[in-house]
């Protein structure tokens, strides 16, 4: 009997368990487990409008998909922030359904709809794709959980879902709309302008052509790229404060209706132009009223760079003067009125070898005379010409005309320049490949400027633009032939050594130094300088009997007397030549004679170095042994008694 019990009460409870786990709402649930754990996912698909309703606070947003961005549309036409509707988006396609159970079921129960909070709901979500449009309503939270109620689009079912869409969708408008003004980048702009009212409607365009900026007007000219790219990216980055009138009624109380600036941004596949009315507070000049050019809505922008925006048509241009690369020039050619003309010409050299120059004269009887010329002299001054730009100063922008009359280039002292300096060159400026036919730009050279004596006026003969440089040039790049010789002051065989050196002082007669082969005592250092001996520059073209240093002229403080001896020549060959040193100063300068040679010149630091420690007798000072140490006390000294003697 009891049995029998047992069995039907295991009966029965198999059929309740059957009941509760696979009938009634939890069939539902493990309907939505296993086949839709996500009850939107098959309407959340490819996207193009959503709008979000907020009944308590009477407001809508709506967003639309256009040309692949998300734009707002209403309460404003605006750019939406793509980040904040892609978290919309995502948490359409994963939301977390934890049970779903029947709408009609609710009066079952005896509950309705506004028990849930969905009748009316607080808020509602329309999203869908072309024509195709669905609208869920979101109610109050769960009692328990994280949770939240929400009407299925066809109002039959209710989810409990998780919070995180609620989060979502409250999302403040401010945030949920870009703050970005320009929505290109700055590698795909190809041009962009500047229009300024207050200069007269002045217009500064900058064009892109094989990645290289230039402008175009107001002066068709070459463009700094790191100033463009830096303005480029300021402009870009600019930000909306805050929208102020969506429809604006009259443009005029902005500024907008004839706009204080005007900046306009071209690229491949868009073109923006940015309006900029009136200051909000006159107060402050940098936060201004502006819109954009194909949408009514009214903002705040703060512009901090309009000192820049403002010289744009100076800040933006190229300063350096040569548009050819004169680090690879081949030629220079220098012309001065009333002196002779010389060239420096790059000598063809084979794979591996050092590229030389020579010096040419041009002779009426031999036509051109060659010189063995200084490759380092011609490659300093090439260096030096290549940085040629034009000076700013608290006067000018240091470009002083751009379309000078036959009157102007007089003042300058342009219409016939005393100098000229010309290179020649198969590569222009920031190009790594050579152009087809090499090019001559010649460097004209005219008046000092009046107010700023360490300024001068240059110009190209190939175009228009007057320009102020530094005076300093014509001192980094000198115009006497003699300066760019080769500067190996002796040509002797490179096998030449030296078997005897002598240092006399020639104040006192004092022989500071005497030296040869035979007694082994030969300085090193000092023979190495001498084999062969470089000179760092020339002073002047002719020996002279005194040393200028500073200004000043100094006696000669020494001589040097040095004898070579060919290895591979007749036995006993040998030469002597004579130097004549100034007073060492302490410093990178040594300035040293040579009759023979009938030059001044100064040395290089190898030589200064080796003279001088054989000149300098300096006092050698004993190294510690160990380096002080503050916190160890100094040794005792005796204690000064009564009968000690008084200092």
């Amino acid at each position: 009997m009891r049995l029998k019990i047992t069995l039907t009460l295991l009966v029965i409870l198999l059929v309740l368990l059957t009941y509760i786990f696979y009938i009634d709402p939890w069939s539902e649930r493990d309907q939505t487990d296993n086949a839709d754990r996500n009850a939107l996912s098959s309407l959340a698909v490819d996207l193009d409008y959503l709008r979000i309703s907020d009944f308590a606070k009477s407001r809508s947003i709506a967003l639309e998909r256009q040309e692949g961005e998300w734009i707002l549309t209403e309460p404003y036409n605006w750019p939406a922030n793509a980040f904040a509707v892609e978290r919309i988006l995502t948490q359409l396609q994963f939301l977390d359904t934890m049970v779903t159970f029947d709408v009609e079921r609710l009066g079952q129960a005896g509950s309705s709809l506004a028990e849930y909070g969905l009748a009316p709901p607080g808020l509602s979500l329309e999203f869908g794709n072309g024509e195709n449009r669905y609208t869920i309503g979101i109610g109050n939270a769960t009692a328990v959980g994280n949770r939240l109620y929400l009407l299925s689009a066809d109002r039959s079912k209710i989810h409990v879902v998780d919070r995180s869409l609620l989060d979502s969708l409250s999302i403040d408008i401010e945030t949920l709309r870009s703050s970005r003004v320009f929505r290109s980048n700055i590698f795909e702009v190809e041009s962009w302008n500047l229009q300024l009212r207050e200069a007269n409607n002045l217009r500064t365009r900058i064009t892109k052509t094989n990645d290289k900026w230039a402008l175009e007007t107001p002066v068709r000219s070459r463009a700094d790229a790191i100033e463009v790219n830096t303005l480029l990216g300021i402009v870009l980055d600019l930000k909306s404060l805050r929208i102020l009138q969506p429809t604006p009624t009259d443009l005029a109380l902005y500024g907008l209706l004839d706009p204080f600036l005007r900046i306009a941004i071209e690229s491949d596949q868009s073109r923006e132009a940015l309006e900029v009315g009136n200051p909000v507070d006159p107060d402050q000049p940098t936060v201004r009223y502006a819109k954009l050019e194909n949408r009514d809505t009214v903002f705040e922008i703060e512009i901090d760079a309009l000192p820049q925006i403002e010289n744009a048509q100076t800040n933006l241009r190229d300063r350096r003067i040569f548009e050819l690369d004169a680090i690879h020039a081949t030629s220079i050619t220098f012309e001065q009125s009333g002196n002779e003309s010389f060239s420096l010409q790059k000598l063809e050299a084979d794979e591996g070898e050092v590229e030389e120059w020579e010096i040419l004269f041009p002779d009426e009887e031999e036509g051109i005379i060659r010189e063995k010329g200084s490759r380092e002299a011609a490659e300093e001054a090439l260096g030096w010409l290549n940085q040629v730009t034009a000076v700013a100063t608290s006067s000018t922008s240091g470009f002083v005309h751009d379309a000078p009359t036959a009157a102007d280039l007089e003042e300058y002292g342009l219409e016939v320049p005393e100098y000229s300096i010309s290179i020649t060159a198969s590569r222009l400026k920031d190009q790594d490949e050579e152009i087809d036919t090499p090019r001559v730009e010649t460097l004209h050279f005219g008046e000092l400027d009046r107010q700023d004596r360490s300024l001068r006026y240059v110009k190209l003969d190939q175009s228009d633009f007057v320009y102020l440089v530094s005076n300093d040039l014509l001192e980094n790049v000198p115009d006497e032939a003699y300066r760019y010789h080769d500067r190996q002051l002796f040509d002797f065989p490179a096998d030449a050594t030296i078997n005897k050196l002598s240092i006399t002082r020639l104040s006192t007669g004092e022989t500071l130094l005497d030296a040869t082969i035979e007694d082994a005592n030969l300085p090193v250092e000092l023979v190495d300088a001498l084999s062969p001996l470089r000179v760092r520059s020339y002073l002047t073209n002719r020996y002279e009997s005194t040393a200028r240093i500073a200004n000043r002229s100094q006696p000669w403080a020494y001589q040097l007397k040095a004898t070579y001896q060919w290895a591979n020549a007749d036995a006993g060959q040998t030469e002597s030549i004579d130097l004549f040193i100034s007073e060492l100063t302490g410093g990178p300068l040594l300035v040293g004679g040579s009759i023979a040679e009938n030059i001044n010149f100064e040395f290089r630091q190898s030589f200064i170095d080796a003279f001088s420690a054989i000149v300098f007798e300096r006092m050698k000072r004993d190294v510690p042994e160990e380096p002080f140490d503050p916190d160890s006390p100094l040794p005792e000294t005796a204690t000064p008694t009564a009968d000690s003697p008084a200092e």
